[in-house]
């Protein structure tokens, strides 16, 4: 299972959400319950296919690894088979976004020690592709040079959206376009969102990336117990007993949110680089769907979400 040469890029797709803010809507749209990311909003391509090419992209298809849940795996082949980069790790119950981070993680520095890795929520509209992967680009090498550090991407906020997290970037790194993290917010009260734009505050995609190592000796001071569990399973990865090894690992896991558990407790180990020139919704509301695809003149395969004004053209696939 080892692929050559160690210290190489990584990249890992969270796709163990549920989606329950849009659950109803989805409902209603297929007349059955289906995570967003399963979803093919506008086009013919699924949310999860558009991640799998911008990670395939930044690390290679081998070394991409998606995490699912367990009774998500019908989704990755019905209506049609979905052709996955690199594995697949399920986990068998969600504990939310901290072990959805670190099952994955176990698996690549079971593989490579020295992995620098980008980790990419799968629920993201992103365009263009080419801009969005200079950025990526751009923080693999910051993560090379500051091996201690995690690099944060954020968007630039387009209004006062209080069910983001923000981040008030500190510092400037010299000759980068990068600073240093001052705080974050996780969700703040709208009136204290404006404020945080007005600072020049910034949108928190949860686009990661970072030394893998590093990310687990963070996660090993705030979490131990949890670590110490992945730690035990990395000589069943790649094995016929790897399932059942994650099995034991999960029972009584406790439920730990990446972000806030770990991202906002971590700020002076960050570094927040915003990406220029790029499109970015979390596409967690239908409202933010029809908003994205009005304003970019596309068209939506959802019943009421067609966008507003009609494009002159014919827009590039999405």
């Amino acid at each position: 299972m080892n692929l050559e040469g160690t210290g190489q890029r990584w990249a890992i797709v969270l796709a163990g959400g549920e989606g329950e803010r849009m659950q109803s809507f989805i409902q209603g749209w297929l007349g059955q319950p289906r995570p967003k990311q399963y979803c093919s909003f506008t086009g013919r391509r699924t949310m999860l296919e558009h991640t799998w090419d911008r990670a395939a992209a930044a690390a290679g298809a081998a070394r991409v690894v998606t995490v699912v849940n367990r009774h998500h795996q019908p989704f990755l082949q019905s209506p049609r088979m979905l052709k996955a980069p690199g594995r697949i790790i399920a986990q068998p119950r969600r504990c939310d976004t901290g072990p959805g981070v670190f099952l994955p993680l176990t698996s690549v520095l079971a593989q490579d020690p020295e992995a620098l890795v980008a980790v990419m929520p799968s629920d993201h509209f992103i365009r263009p592709k080419e801009r969005f992967q200079d950025a990526l680009d751009e923080a693999f090498r910051l993560a090379e040079f500051l091996p201690g550090q995690i690099i944060l991407l954020a968007a630039a906020p387009s209004n006062c959206e209080a069910d983001y997290g923000w981040i008030s970037p500190g510092s400037r790194l010299p000759d980068s376009r990068a600073s240093l993290v001052r705080s974050f917010r996780e969700k703040p009260a709208p009136e204290e969102a404006r404020e945080l734009r007005r600072q020049g505050g910034l949108w928190n995609t949860m686009i990661v990336v970072a030394r893998a190592a590093a990310l687990w000796d963070m996660a090993q001071i705030l979490y131990p117990r949890m670590i110490s569990r992945f730690d035990a399973l990395r000589p069943w990865i790649g094995t016929e007993e790897e399932p059942e090894a994650v099995d034991l690992v999960y029972r009584d896991m406790p439920a730990i949110n990446f972000s806030s558990g770990l991202l906002a407790r971590v700020a002076e180990w960050s570094i927040v680089l915003p990406l220029s020139g790029v499109h970015w919704s979390d596409w967690g509301r239908p409202e933010r769907i029809q908003e994205t695809l009005s304003s970019i003149g596309a068209q939506s395969a959802l019943p009421g979400l067609s966008p507003r004004t009609k494009p002159v053209a014919a827009p590039a696939a999405v």
